[in-house]
């Protein structure tokens, strides 16, 4: 299966068990499900901005400063049981930002 396949997967089964948590009044999982997304997307943000060429990586550069913003205001922190469910999520967050 194509790297591709393999994160819009990711993003749906994230999404959903996000989605279904909230509905069943559960907002651990879903936050901690979000900062895993917002996580991996930082790895590969910092990667792109590192590859690329000066006139592509302000706006790269400018969403990282957000997100630091974001993170000195709520640090990152586990407060979700996600038992199996991050197993998987986690690996395949690690290996889309490589």
């Amino acid at each position: 299966m194509k790297n591709e396949h393999l994160a819009v997967l990711g993003r749906l089964s994230t999404t959903q068990l996000a989605l279904e948590s909230l509905r069943a009044k559960d907002t651990g999982r879903p936050l901690e499900l979000l900062e895993l997304g917002l996580d991996a997307s930082v790895l590969a943000l910092s990667r792109l901005a590192k590859e690329s060429d000066p006139t592509e990586r302000e706006p790269l550069t400018s969403a990282l400063l957000q997100i630091r913003a974001y993170r000195r205001v709520h640090p990152r922190r586990a407060e979700a049981d996600l038992s199996g469910d991050a197993n998987g999520l986690v690996v395949l967050a690690a290996s889309q930002a490589k």
